[in-house]
């Protein structure tokens, strides 16, 4: 007894594949076959209906070529002429320019005296800023007050000792004349007050 042996998964899905490949090759030629009749009369009816609209549309590229190209030649007819007249024009300019500038002398810029004043206007804008911006000077130092006025007395003094020097006549009795002072200013000599 011969003993049959079994597909494995791949060949039954090879030959699967092949049924469905010619089953699908015939339909689609006979689709390409029913198509090839339907389409082929109409395509023709197709044509035939399109060439009036395609002779009309060259015939009508032709007008607007030829109106195209009128246009254009009036157009460059006409800035030839403009052209012209705008030379004269430019010429006439310059020949006047010329003419003005032999006469009147070239005015000066004055750009030396120009930069002096702008930079004297700047440094004062930023003089001001700076005083402005800073803080007070002297900070918050407050002076000692002033010593007070040594106190004079008044009316008739007594002196302290008949022994003491007495000032001579004419000179205040608070300034006291020793061997050291001078008597015409009244100060001693390592004094720093004139």
């Amino acid at each position: 007894m011969l003993l049959r042996k079994k597909k494995s998964k791949s060949e039954e899905f090879a030959e699967k594949a092949g049924e469905f490949w010619e089953s699908a090759s015939q339909s689609i030629s006979e689709a390409a076959t029913s198509v090839a009749s339907t389409v082929g009369p109409r395509l023709e009816e197709a044509r035939e209906a399109a060439a009036p609209v395609l002779a009309d549309a060259q015939e009508r590229a032709a007008e607007a070529r030829e109106l195209s190209r009128r246009k254009a030649k009036k157009a460059k007819k006409r800035a030839a002429a403009l052209a012209a007249v705008a030379a004269t024009a430019a010429a006439a300019k310059a020949e006047e320019h010329a003419g003005a500038d032999d006469d009147e002398p070239k005015k000066k810029k004055h750009r030396l005296r120009k930069f002096v004043v702008l930079a004297a206007i700047s440094g004062a804008i930023a003089f001001a800023v700076k005083k402005l911006t800073a803080p007070p000077s002297g900070g918050s130092y407050t002076p000692p007050p002033p010593p007070p006025e040594p106190v004079r007395p008044t009316g008739a003094t007594v002196p302290a000792s008949p022994s003491a020097p007495q000032p001579p006549e004419g000179q205040d009795e608070d300034v006291i004349v020793d061997g050291d002072a001078d008597p015409r200013t009244g100060q001693e000599p390592g004094s720093d007050k004139i």
